[in-house]
């Protein structure tokens, strides 16, 4: 069979035993996160302590996420691996023996969320890590791509997955499955051949991760992507932007919010599987800004439309625009970031990414508040636009970027000099 360009990866034996493990676990931890938020609003009737949920979630994994960088790049990420997932089916099996025998409580349910969503702030860095020293480094980006593939379509499948389950035998059967769901990345992880890590002088922890963070910001062009993903992630549009567009503006209920919303997935769902379907593109810099300024545009036009029809469209070419430079800007991170840097810088990254996500919200809440719905997204949109502008106009590395010189990681690994 004659593989698509971007299923290159999966001749890689170590790749291909981690991509399908990763895929089994990740429906398995999007069935558990649907079945959670479900039994939590069910047991407390709150939204605010279903939102005090997320607030945990999200704490954890910002208050951990440079310590986990730092530990990706001290220890051997295979093991560390094994040590986190076992601890997601671990607190799993707890919450299904305490939903199964009817003990549970929103306690329970915070603590085991505390655990792992720490247990991510060290999981992440180490996992993306890895990557490199599967594949060569020509394919880092149609691995990059994999890898969103794979949060794309559990994020479909699990939630779905989880509704029939709790229909039909009870939400404590979604952990137990999840649990299990465990085991396929664990055995991937043990199967694969061990790679050798980079060695290199050690600090403390501390200034480790200090160092981590002054050698992102100050290696081109991992700063000024950085900075592209605080403006894209604390003004893009999330769901509660587009719940209030769709209310407030566009005058629609719930069935036409889904919509919308399933729009934003379906394009990048399209984006992911046109991606594969091409593979490897050379001039990585300047397609990850036509990306970024095509999702501005699409932005803009939401910010104006007062017609349904238009802002699906919108919408979709925007969420097919998001996972495309998404994509392109993690893989120009794999690909510049030096090993011995490489879990600290994607901890930073994610970091960002995830953290201010998470602060977005309350952006959105205070420029609807001052100024509606459709001027937040238009100044949204203008903000993406001036720092594509701003970093393209005074930085042309970024645009210049195709990849750096260095050999193939997965055959050179041993090599590699200590960093200083």
């Amino acid at each position: 069979m004659r593989f698509a360009p971007g299923l290159a990866p999966l001749r890689h034996r170590d790749f291909a035993l981690y991509w399908s493990g990763l895929t089994v676990s990740q429906i398995g931890d999007w069935m558990e996160t649907t079945t959670t938020a479900w039994l939590l609003y069910e047991i407390t009737g709150s939204p605010l302590l279903l939102g005090l949920w997320g607030g945990i979630r999200a704490a954890a994994i910002v208050g951990f996420g440079l310590v986990g960088g730092a530990v990706a790049d001290r220890f051997p990420r295979r093991t560390l691996l094994l040590i986190t997932q076992s601890g997601f089916a671990l607190t799993s099996l707890a919450l299904f023996a305490f939903v199964a025998t009817g003990t549970v409580t929103a306690v329970h349910i915070y603590v085991a969320s505390a655990v792992a969503s720490t247990l991510v702030a060290f999981d992440a860095p180490a996992r993306r890590s890895m990557y490199p020293t599967l594949v060569p480094r020509s394919q880092l980006q149609n691995a990059t791509t994999m890898n969103a593939a794979v949060f794309r379509v559990s994020r479909l499948a699990g939630p779905a997955l989880a509704g029939v389950i709790i229909a039909t035998l009870g939400p404590a059967a979604s952990y137990l499955v999840n649990a299990v769901s465990s085991v396929a990345i664990i055995v991937a992880l043990a199967l694969m051949r061990a790679r050798p890590v980079v060695a290199r002088v050690r600090a403390r922890l501390v200034a480790e991760m200090a160092d981590g963070v002054r050698y992102t910001l100050r290696t081109p062009p991992l700063g000024q992507l950085l900075a592209l993903e605080t403006g894209h992630a604390l003004f893009s549009a999330n769901t509660a932007l587009v719940t209030i567009f769709a209310k407030d503006v566009l005058g629609v209920g719930p069935e036409r919010l889904g919509l919308l919303l399933a729009g934003m997935g379906g394009g990048a769902l399209l984006a992911t599987a046109a991606m594969i379907a091409v593979g490897d593109v050379d001039r990585k810099g300047r397609w990850m800004l036509i990306g970024g300024w095509i999702y501005a545009v699409a932005y803009a036009a939401v910010a104006l439309s007062r017609s349904f029809e238009l802002t699906l469209g919108a919408l979709t070419i925007m969420g097919a625009a998001d996972a495309y430079w998404s994509t392109m800007r993690t893989t120009i991170f794999q690909i510049r970031a030096d090993d011995a840097y490489r879990g600290r810088t994607l901890a930073v990254l994610s970091l960002v990414g995830r953290g201010f996500t998470q602060a977005s919200q309350l952006v959105t809440g205070v420029l609807v508040a001052v100024a509606g719905a459709p001027a937040a997204a238009l100044l949204g949109s203008v903000v993406i636009a001036g720092s594509l502008g701003a970093i393209d106009a005074r930085d042309p590395r970024v645009r210049r970027f195709r990849g750096g010189p260095a050999p193939d990681a997965a055959g050179s690994a041993a090599s590699e000099s200590p960093a200083p």
